[in-house]
C-alpha cells in the first residue's frame, strides 16, 4: 500500500485472487419465452434452490452441479429462463455480510435507469475460484445488463456512493497476478466501476474521477523512490512488483499517469535490467487488462509502450 493512498483514505481490503476481469453485456437478451440453452433441464421443481419477489414478479433459482438456471415469473408467465454459469451456488440479491458490502434490496434501482434490478451471484467453489455477479434488469423486460468475472475476489460489491448516492460496482484490477514473479508479490488496484446508459442498452466503465487522489507529497514521493531503489540496489527482484510497479499502477489509475512515468524514470536503467521486468513487459500486460478500453486514453505523455491506440473502428 502506497503511504499517498493511506494519507488519502484507507485502500479497500481484497481477497487473494485470480486476474479479475469484467465482460459487460449489453443488447436486448430478454424476455425469452423458452427455456434457452442448457437452462431447460435444470429449470425444474426439485432443483429449486431458492425465490424472491419483487413486486409481481417471482424470481427462482435452480441449482445442479453441472449448471445453474434463473427464472422470472409472473403469475403462471415466464418473462424470463436462462442459464447462469456452470455450476455452483447462485444467491439473489446482495444480501450484504459487515460494513464493507451494504445490502441491497432486490428491484433497486442499481443503474439510474429508473427501472427494478436484481443482483445475482454465483459461487462455483473450488481453489482460487470463482466468484461472478450478473445483474439483470427486470422492466420494462427482463434482461441480462452485465456480468462481472470476478474470480476469487470475495469483497467485489455493488454499494453506493455516500456522496451522490448513486450506485457503483466494487473490484480490483488483478491483470498482474503472479507477475512479476509471485503471487503475493503482484501489483493490482481498487476499481470502481459505473454503469453509462447509450442507444445500445448501456455498459459498465471505470468511473476514473470517483478514483482520483491527491498527488503525493514529496516526504511520499521520497519514501516509496526510497523503497523502490533500495529493491533495486539488493536484487530484489520479488519487491519490485510492490516496491515499483504497484506505485506505478497506482498513480496510472488515480489520476497522476504523468508521475507514473517520472516515477519510473527516477529508478534509471538498472531497475529494468534483467532480472527484473521492463516498462515494456508492465505495459504489454496493462494493454490486456479489462480496462484498458476507459484507461487507456486517459494517459498524459505515454512513453511508447504504454501509448493508447483507439481501435479501427473509433477513430
Amino acid at each position: 500500500m502506497m503511504s499517498w493512498q493511506i494519507q488519502a483514505g484507507t485502500r479497500r481490503r481484497w481477497a487473494i485472487a485470480f486476474a479479475v476481469a469484467l465482460m459487460a453485456v449489453s443488447g436486448d437478451l430478454s424476455a425469452q419465452q423458452q427455456p434457452g440453452g442448457d437452462a431447460a433441464p435444470v429449470c425444474t421443481a426439485k432443483n429449486l434452490d431458492s425465490t424472491a419477489t419483487v413486486g409481481q414478479m417471482k424470481i427462482s433459482a435452480f441449482s445442479v452441479a453441472s449448471g445453474d438456471c434463473l427464472q422470472v415469473t409472473s403469475g403462471t408467465k415466464v418473462l424470463y429462463r436462462g442459464a447462469v454459469g456452470g455450476g455452483g451456488s447462485l444467491t439473489l440479491g446482495q444480501t450484504g455480510s459487515d460494513s464493507d458490502i451494504p445490502e441491497i434490496a432486490n428491484g433497486a434501482d442499481v443503474t439510474g435507469r429508473g427501472h427494478p434490478d436484481l443482483i445475482v451471484s454465483l459461487f462455483t467453489g473450488g481453489a482460487h475460484c470463482c466468484t461472478s455477479h450478473y445483474l439483470y434488469e427486470l422492466a420494462p423486460k427482463v434482461r441480462l445488463l452485465a456480468r462481472f468475472n470476478d474470480a476469487d475476489d470475495d469483497m467485489a460489491h455493488f454499494g453506493r456512493d455516500a456522496k451522490d448516492r448513486k450506485y457503483y460496482y466494487y473490484t480490483a484490477d488483478w491483470t498482474f497476478a503472479y507477475w512479476p514473479t509471485c503471487f503475493a508479490c503482484s501489483p493490482s488496484e481498487a476499481v470502481i466501476l459505473r454503469f453509462v446508459d447509450d442507444a445500445s442498452g448501456g455498459a459498465y466503465h471505470i468511473a476514473l474521477d470517483k478514483m482520483q487522489k491527491p498527488a503525493p507529497t514529496q516526504a511520499a514521493w521520497n519514501k516509496e523512490l526510497g523503497a523502490a531503489q533500495k529493491a533495486v540496489h539488493d536484487g530484489a527482484v520479488d519487491d519490485m512488483g510492490q516496491a515499483m510497479w504497484g506505485v506505478v499502477l497506482d498513480l496510472i489509475y488515480t489520476g497522476h499517469s504523468d508521475l507514473a512515468w517520472k516515477f519510473v524514470d527516477a529508478l534509471g536503467p538498472k531497475a529494468q535490467q534483467k532480472p527484473f521486468a521492463s516498462l515494456a513487459d508492465f505495459c504489454s500486460l496493462l494493454k490486456k487488462s479489462a480496462y484498458w478500453a476507459d484507461l487507456g486514453p486517459t494517459l498524459k505523455g505515454a512513453p511508447a509502450p504504454c501509448a493508447y491506440i483507439p481501435p479501427t473502428s473509433a477513430k
